[in-house]
């Protein structure tokens, strides 16, 4: 069993029901529960305490992940008490995936408990899929890259791929229209770059 990344509790200082990092812990078993030790700290006001968190022990939760053009259906063991959000990184047999989705009885969610999840959506995340179009004179070519999802790429910067080289002018993201600085893979929806003669 692992320990979860982050629990909502009762802060202390706040006064209330806020998400706590765990810094670190350990997992026990009580009968039906499961007992989390160890040292939390509120993601709203920064008080680090000591607490001892209460559970029930991991449901099996369905999972169905997504990878280029194919989708697959599992099972992830999760807490019930536990908060599940869009965009969350969970491991699933030893891959990363992130949350795309969450499905629960009236519909979709951007975060729910999972006592409350009827199905998770999720796409691997140990690679990311980069589309570049590059641009020589009047025609292009569309390109995709596998690349790690915290990979960066920056305006100005050279590439090489599938023996072309070119050099990276424009960045789509899902936010905006880079025409300097960087973007993180994860994060871009398309790369325009011109061929270098």
């Amino acid at each position: 069993m692992k320990v979860p990344n982050s629990y909502y509790l009762q802060c202390s200082v706040c006064g209330r029901e806020t998400l706590h990092e765990i810094l670190k812990g350990e997992i026990g078993t009580e009968g039906e529960e499961v007992t989390i030790d160890g040292v939390v700290k509120c993601e709203e006001c920064g008080t680090t305490r000591h607490k001892t968190i209460r559970e029930k022990k991991a449901i099996d939760v369905p999972i169905v992940v997504s990878w280029r053009d194919e989708s697959k259906k599992d099972q992830i063991s999760l807490y019930p008490e536990e908060w599940i959000h869009k965009g969350d990184e969970l491991i699933l047999d030893g891959t990363t995936v992130k949350v795309t989705s969450i499905e629960k009885e009236n519909g979709r969610a951007d975060s729910a408990k999972v006592e409350d999840i009827k199905n998770i959506w999720a796409k691997k995340h140990e690679k990311v899929r980069v589309k570049i179009t590059i641009h020589k004179g009047r025609s292009s070519t569309s390109k995709v890259q596998e690349v790690a999802p915290e990979e960066e790429f920056f305006v100005n910067d050279r590439l090489k791929i599938d023996g072309e080289e070119a050099v990276i002018h424009k960045i789509m993201t899902e936010d905006e229209v880079k025409r300097d600085g960087k973007a993180v893979a994860e994060n871009i929806k398309r790369i325009y770059a011109k061929r270098i003669r």
